[in-house]
């Protein structure tokens, strides 16, 4: 195959390649990484519950270490991600979307997993912010024939670290008036025939190393309490909750990674129960999770309830590796693309370096038509026509005063030296007078005179195929971006 037809398939080719790898990569991975997880239920009567963890919001204080410029380019990553994430979460069409929390990253400064009892240590206007915005805290909705209880378990666990350092006990402490102890006792007070569900976005005690299942990541969720921040609620704390509330299954988040665990309730007059806990992974994509998530939660109603099955069903699911995307398959795909495109400028004739004139549209070629016993062998000399009026004349001119009349007068003989000289013309094919064409005009251009010698060489050309392949890439992946943020 010729340089130039090579050069031209491969070109081609990787436009074509790399438009389809960023309509799959960007657009069409996120829609089919989550296509077959579905409600898990099977009546359409049922009510669908969209659960969303710590989708952490980035802004410019969340990685201070990094330039301005690093620092963009990651939230611009990370949002334009997380609102992919969000759409096709979306697009489940639920009926309810429950957040549990941390939906800023810089909740020590806004409202985040501590806008409420964490977050004064940190911001006196914490919860009157969340309130403004987000409303009361401690709520029960209910939904389908639930109970679903929005639990404030940051403010619960600030609240009984206070009770603990003035050494009171539950009954002798006063609780806060509208705080997270206060909604709790005044729960446990009344009559509830409803199902419980609680969401809490710390997850309840279990003692250290406990297995979180096979859908985890790496590790598992260990105790642990620093400054604005706790793992997981206090046991007793915890025991405490599930009395009060003595709900059907717990979701909760923080973790950013998927834990099941399963509690055990041990209540008077009734037999042991077992209360399934669901930490739901995070949404975002920077989280230290390889695999973003949400969880799908369905509700039955009272009258689809039967004795033997539970009035619920959750299913997790799975969003795409985007750090996998960028470097197992964008990375390797990218330096294959520049080796072929580098190889394929290799040993390309137009590369040389050569001064574009008008003249290169024709080539004249003077063959000698001496006896050869004269001569020895014929000669083969390359001479270009005059160039267009006002521009220097080719050297061979100064001969020209040597022809005849009778060679002018044949029809393309000459006389050259005192020899008979015959022209043959070569005609050039298509691309080449097209090439020709733009570089007549090219050197039209102001500034550029016929003598200009230009070099292309391989780099340049290899520069200008790889602008030439990423541009229509680029463009679909400027068309995605446009799309997934105004629609």
């Amino acid at each position: 195959m010729a340089p130039l037809a090579r050069r031209r398939v491969v070109v081609n080719g990787l436009r074509i390649f790399w438009v389809l790898i960023i309509l799959w990569y960007e657009y069409a991975t996120f829609a089919w990484s989550v296509h077959a997880c579905n409600w898990p239920d099977s009546t359409f009567k049922t009510s669908h519950v969209l659960l969303v963890a710590d989708p952490q919001i980035i802004d410019r204080h969340s990685y201070p270490s990094r330039g301005r410029l690093a620092s963009y380019l990651t939230r611009l990553i990370v949002d334009l991600n997380l609102r992919k994430n969000w759409r096709v979460a979306l697009n489940k069409k639920p009926d309810i979307v429950v957040f549990l929390g941390d939906m800023m990253d810089n909740g020590r400064y806004d409202m985040s997993d501590a806008d409420l009892g964490k977050a004064s240590y940190f911001s006196p206007y914490a919860r009157s912010r969340y309130t403004a915005h987000f409303g009361e805290p401690n709520r029960e909705i209910s939904v389908a024939n639930h109970s679903l209880i929005l639990f404030d378990a940051p403010s619960y666990a600030d609240e009984d670290s206070q009770r603990h350092g003035q050494r009171k006990t539950v009954k002798q402490w006063v609780p806060r008036r509208g705080g997270a102890l206060e909604f709790l006792n005044k729960f446990a007070s009344e009559e509830h025939t409803d199902p419980v569900i609680l969401f809490s976005h710390i997850p309840l005690y279990r003692s250290d190393g406990r297995s979180c299942g096979p859908l985890r990541e790496s590790g598992a969720i260990r105790p642990g309490v620093g400054s604005g921040y706790q793992n997981v609620l206090e046991k007793q704390s915890s025991r405490r909750l599930l009395e009060a509330f003595q709900p059907v299954a717990v979701f909760s988040g923080d973790d950013h990674d998927y834990c099941e665990y399963t509690h055990q309730l041990s209540l008077p007059r009734s037999a042991p129960r077992n209360i399934q806990e669901i930490t739901v992974k995070t949404i975002s994509m920077v989280m230290n999770v390889r695999r973003p998530g949400f969880q799908l939660l369905s509700l039955a109603p009272a009258d689809l309830r039967t004795e033997d099955n539970p009035t619920y069903a959750d299913k997790p699911c799975l969003l795409p590796d985007q750090l996998r995307i960028y470097l197992d398959v964008y990375l390797p795909l990218l330096a294959i693309s520049l080796l072929l495109v580098a190889a394929s400028n290799l040993n390309d004739p137009r590369r040389s370096f050569h001064s574009k004139s008008l003249s290169d549209a024709v080539q004249v070629i003077f063959y000698s038509n001496i006896d050869e016993a004269e001569q020895g062998e014929a000669e083969l000399s390359p001479y270009y026509t005059s160039p267009p009026h006002g521009l220097p004349s080719p050297v061979s001119a100064g001969h020209q005063n040597n022809l005849t009349s009778r060679a002018s007068r044949s029809p393309g003989w000459f006389g050259l030296q005192g020899r008979r000289r015959q022209l043959e013309l070569n005609h050039p094919s298509v691309f080449e007078w097209l090439e020709r064409i733009k570089d007549i005009v090219c050197f039209c251009q102001p500034g550029r005179t016929w003598k200009t010698p230009r070099r292309r060489g391989w780099l340049g050309t290899t520069l200008r195929d790889i602008r030439d392949i990423a541009v229509f890439p680029l463009g679909v992946f400027a068309l995605i971006t446009w799309w997934v943020v105004t629609k």
